[in-house]
């Protein structure tokens, strides 16, 4: 199989959690580059990859560029990469809420470019990452970038107008899991736990929680039903649950989170 070259712009925590799970195949020959002085220096100590001087550099040495900088920052890359691209390139941007249409326009009109919104889980390989194909982008190209993203965790292919609704989803997501979590535990402190076992009991039962939903062929609903006894302690927790509309709480959660990114592209 050819080696892939694949360059890294910014090399901060999700250019990371992305070179940990790559570095594992022999066949990814990895570069990056980055503004803040000893950050690729750093991953390179620890992951082998090849440092580069300048985002020009690393396009002219890698022809899948990883785009792993803040949404702020794009404008002035793509500026700087722009004169490197050729369309033998393929662009993927990291970078929230930044359209493939806007890297379009400041690169190629010819340019394949594939947008994709990894979350946090991708530091322990559990991420979930929404990818986008743009106007030019290929079948091969979003397959590419489904091999890159499969190495961090699962991932779901969709059109870039659903891009918003994952970014609420899946992008926010692991903080909302975290106040679950959270909460959850405190009331186990409330009712004699210690702090750290009230945690990991909430949390071990969350993880395997999802992986039943992941693994089932039940909905989410059926399980609540199985697991469900009339009159017994889940059901004392649930009418709790729906007393106070955590449903509908959790429901406007992703709204929320779904029309704001929505707001910072304008």
């Amino acid at each position: 199989m050819n080696r892939r070259t694949i360059g890294f712009v910014g090399t901060g925590r999700i250019a990371r959690a992305l070179v940990s799970g790559l570095s594992q195949d022999p066949d990814n020959d990895i570069s990056g580059y980055d503004k803040l002085p000893g950050a690729a220096e750093a991953l390179a100590e620890e992951f082998g990859i090849t440092v580069r001087r300048s985002t020009r550099e690393l396009a002219e040495n890698a022809r899948i560029v990883i785009l792993a900088v803040k949404p702020y920052q794009m404008e002035e890359v793509l500026g700087e990469v722009r004169g490197r691209l050729d369309p033998d390139h393929l662009l993927i941007s990291v970078a929230a809420g930044v359209t493939t249409g806007f890297i379009r326009s400041h690169t190629r009109e010819e340019m394949r470019i594939v947008r994709a919104m990894p979350n946090t889980p991708a530091f322990v390989g559990e991420g979930m990452t929404a990818l986008c194909a743009g106007e030019r982008a290929t079948a091969a190209d979003v397959a590419l970038a489904e091999t890159i993203f499969s190495s961090i965790g699962g991932v779901a292919v969709l059109d870039e107008s659903l891009m918003d609704a994952a970014t609420a989803v899946s992008g926010s997501g692991p903080a909302y899991m975290f106040r679950i979590v959270a909460s959850i535990a405190e009331g186990g402190v409330q009712c004699g736990l210690g702090s750290a076992e009230a945690v990991r009991l909430a949390a071990r039962t969350m993880l395997g929680a999802a992986k039943m939903v992941l693994e089932s062929k039940k909905s989410p609903e059926e399980l609540v039903r199985e697991v469900t006894t009339p009159g017994g302690t889940t059901e004392a927790g649930l009418q709790q649950m729906e007393q106070h509309d955590i449903r509908r709480a959790l429901i406007e959660t992703v709204r929320a989170a779904a029309r704001r990114s929505g707001e910072l592209k304008q």
